[in-house]
């Protein structure tokens, strides 16, 4: 595999990490990230993705479990699979802070917010992303900290640099929100690190206006979880055998959070890629992701599909929702015997596939 454009400017910038007290955090996406800190003094890296933690891990000899959250310290390096809020009691102070900028320029302010306490006065902050995910105008999240200046330019990629002076604190937490579908309400506290902030996305509202009319028996799987509507609205439909898994250490922090919030104890969380390593179940319910970083793609929503009958006991159902226009139609009958729409729009469609 090819390494991240955001990968090849950091390392042709190697020595703004030797001999420093580092933090490292953000979107994590390339597990080549690690091979950067090797000069160090001391390296905290805050990983949300379980696939590229699980790498970082290898990479250093330790396995990573399906534990969140979950720390692997090895000589100098501190490697946290967590969300940042989890995360920052193991955080040790640093004089350099290596942002790689999220999508949500909102998740990035709060990175700057909840670190800054961790950094020593006059201490080096970085910001490293694509042009068009923020990358090009991070310059102004810094100015606030302190003096700031562009380093690099390479890759359609862009490395800011502040020496911080000032303390900022211009983060607020989004808004709880409400769902009700039938007779069912949800409550929902939100996170800029995990999809759709403000309301329930149309997608999942389809879903779960089809799920409604299940009858709740056996094992069920709410796949990516994200904040985790789904497994709160299977409990409430009278599932109790319930996990709820993900990629991202924030999506299954946020869902433990609103299982509390909504008084589910049926609901247990567990990192994973996709399907992989799970167990078997009677309901699959799910929206893929079709966005990773600033990039989008089907690979893993084709993946998830073809794998899935190997995860689903006898006469277990796949429910998924995703984006009409990626036809995953053709792909759910290659490898279902029988696959029905159960809502469709110009923009979602709603799928249901099993094996008899």
């Amino acid at each position: 595999m090819a390494n991240s454009p955001v990968y090849e400017l950091l390392e042709r910038n190697r020595d703004i990490f030797e001999n420093r007290n580092l933090i490292i955090a953000g979107d994590v996406l390339d597990p080549m990230i690690l091979s950067l800190v090797k000069n160090s003094t001391h390296a905290t890296v805050i990983c949300d993705n379980y696939v590229v933690c699980k790498a970082m891990a290898a990479m250093i000899g330790q396995n990573l479990n399906s534990d969140c959250p979950q720390i692997i310290s090895y000589k100098h390096v501190d490697l946290i699979f967590s969300d940042i809020e989890s995360a920052l009691p193991h955080v040790k102070t640093a004089d350099t802070l290596m942002l790689l900028l999220s999508k949500a320029k909102q998740q990035t302010v709060k990175l700057i917010n909840l670190l800054e306490d961790k950094l020593e006065k006059g201490a080096y902050i970085y910001t490293a992303g694509a042009n068009d995910g923020g990358g090009k105008s991070a310059d102004s999240l810094l100015t606030p900290l302190g003096s700031t200046l562009k380093i690099d330019l390479a890759r359609k990629c862009t490395l800011f640099k502040a020496i911080f002076e000032n303390e900022v604190n211009t983060y607020s937490e989004p808004k709880d929100i409400d769902v009700t579908v039938g007779d069912i309400s949800i409550k929902l506290h939100q996170d800029t690190a995990v999809f759709s902030q403000g309301k329930l996305d149309k997608g999942t509202e389809q879903l779960l206006s089809c799920l409604k009319k299940i009858v709740p028996q056996g094992k069920a799987l709410d796949l990516g979880c994200g904040c985790g509507v789904v497994g709160i609205f299977l409990s409430k439909l009278g599932f109790k055998d319930i996990t709820s898994s993900d990629v991202s250490a924030a999506a299954l922090h946020l869902t433990e959070k609103n299982t509390q919030l909504n008084n589910v104890s049926d609901v247990k969380t567990i990192a994973a890629d996709m399907l992989s390593g799970l167990d078997k179940y009677d309901v699959i319910a799910v929206n893929p992701p079709f966005h990773v970083g600033i990039s989008t793609t089907t690979a893993p929503t084709v993946n998830m599909i073809i794998n899935a009958p190997e995860h689903l006991n006898k006469g277990g159902v796949l429910y998924m929702v995703a984006n009409s226009h990626l036809g995953y139609g053709e792909i759910l009958k290659q490898n279902f015997l029988r696959v029905e729409i159960l809502n469709s729009s110009n923009t979602f469609t709603v799928y249901k596939a099993q094996n008899l």
